[in-house]
């Protein structure tokens, strides 16, 4: 199987760069985009059909979900990179074990996460000083989406395994089935049963645990240089050594990331439920500027991986370029997107005046920024790619480091929301200087002379 041609069908590390990065950036791109339909259908459901205060609910529970499922998405990361670093230097039993011990720790943290978060939902939003008009529904949604972790792990993992084997095309077309699938039960929970912010969290879990089953038959099914085993489930010593060599730094910044974020949220719950409402608008929003450099970042990780497994420092540092200038472009159109008319997409989550005052005041002031923001992913994903995870994990904390002390003293102490804006600009700032600098400073080039000796 590992020589069939559908084996070497997702090779990076030949041919046009251009080409090879843009075709696999794309289906990634059009993924990060429909995976922000998900929590976009959500809002807007919640929004025009319950009241701000159910959309404010759900915004306030987003930071916990993202702290208990932050530390395996960065493993999924560090197993993704794995992969691709094993398929670029067609190392077919490594690539195997991989597969193999990044599903058995995926069921192992999933079950965990699963257990702790739907015990401890409510008492995570008390601490985060949750207004009480929101506090149910918000514990209401923040449980049940606990519930769909499993599901969601399980598809971001084999997402992660199918394009460290060079295909992007499958976990886009089961995220769009799997997206469709969660507006129309949205729709059906929320207006025909009046389930209110419980209905638009079933939804979401019943279409995570449908990708999740979809995504493991392709894996099985789909003829790759790796399939799961089932009776081979276990964790295999070297494979998780690399997984969390890899992936942990990863994991730890996105854990320090999740939960400077939650510090961030109580600041922003002082300033009551409009403010929370709007600020999850801008978070959708601008979404649609983010993802598609998001996924040019993680294009990048793979293809870095690929060609650092097969030695091709060259093409490693033309193929990073070429996605900074990508990233650079798209921020640019998405800059002028979000100042011009930007405000017409709040309108579509909420009727409430003073909600959309205050996203349209932080929609305007961010708009630039998510360039800066790309460049930072493009470089992030590079020197994961490459192996160096520790870099971007330390600029990323530094930005954090940087993020809330502005946040407290310039909202909380003055008591203005803006604060909260302009805490997220110097993050952004902080970690996109300090890892272009790691780029052209750093020993990351050293890894694949490291690889080589070691083959």
């Amino acid at each position: 199987m590992a020589n069939s041609p559908s084996a070497r069908k997702g090779d990076l590390t030949e041919g046009s760069i251009v080409k090879k990065l843009t075709l696999f950036a794309l289906p990634l791109i059009a993924g990060n985009i429909v995976s922000q339909l998900y929590n976009v259908a959500d809002s807007v459901v919640v929004g025009n059909f319950v009241s701000s205060d159910a959309l404010a609910a759900v915004g306030a529970s987003f930071p916990v979900m993202m702290c208990f499922n932050a530390l395996f998405w960065g493993l999924s990361m560090g197993a993704g990179i794995l992969i691709a670093q094993c398929f670029g230097a067609k190392e077919q039993d490594k690539l195997q074990n991989a597969v193999n011990t990044a599903f058995t720790l995926t069921l192992i943290l999933g079950s965990v996460i699963t257990v702790l978060g739907a015990l401890f939902s409510r008492q995570m939003l008390i601490v985060m000083k949750t207004p009480a008009n929101i506090l149910a529904d918000s514990t209401t949604y923040l449980s049940i989406i606990f519930y769909a972790t499993v599901g969601n792990m399980i598809y971001n993992m084999g997402s992660g395994i199918l394009r460290g084997m060079g295909d992007s095309r499958w976990p886009l077309l089961f995220l769009i089935f799997c997206s469709c699938m969660n507006v129309l039960l949205d729709l059906v929970f929320v207006i025909l049963l009046d389930m209110g912010v419980a209905g638009v969290a079933w939804a979401t879990l019943i279409s995570q645990y449908a990708s999740a089953v979809l995504t493991v038959l392709r894996i099985h099914l789909g003829g790759y240089a790796a399939r799961v085993q089932y009776r081979k489930l276990r964790v295999n010593k070297e494979s998780f050594s690399q997984i969390m060599r890899l992936g942990l730094p990863s994991g730890i910044q996105e854990m320090a990331y999740s939960l400077g974020m939650m510090l961030v949220q109580s600041f922003s719950n002082g300033f009551g439920s409009d403010f929370i409402a709007a600020n999850s608008i801008i978070m959708k929003v601008d979404g649609f500027a983010v993802m598609p450099m998001m996924g040019i970042g993680a294009a990048i990780s793979t293809f870095v991986g690929q060609n650092m497994g097969a030695n091709k420092l060259d093409r490693t540092k033309k193929g990073i370029m070429t996605a900074v200038l990508m990233v650079l472009g798209i921020g640019l159109v998405m800059g002028v997107v979000l100042i011009t008319v930007g405000h017409l997409f709040l309108r579509a989550f909420t009727q409430s005046e003073p909600v959309l005052e205050i996203a349209r005041n932080g929609l305007e002031f961010l708009a630039f920024l998510y360039t800066i923001m790309g460049i930072g992913a493009v470089m992030g994903g590079a020197m994961r790619g490459a192996g160096a995870a520790v870099a971007p994990m330390v600029t990323s904390l530094l930005g954090l480091a940087a993020r809330i002390p502005v946040a407290y003293f310039s909202a909380v102490v003055p008591h203005n929301y803006m604060g909260i804006f302009y805490a997220m600009a110097a993050a952004i700032t902080v970690n996109c200087t300090l890892i272009c600098l790691y780029y052209y400073k750093g020993n990351w080039r050293e890894k694949a002379a490291v690889r080589s000796e070691a083959k």
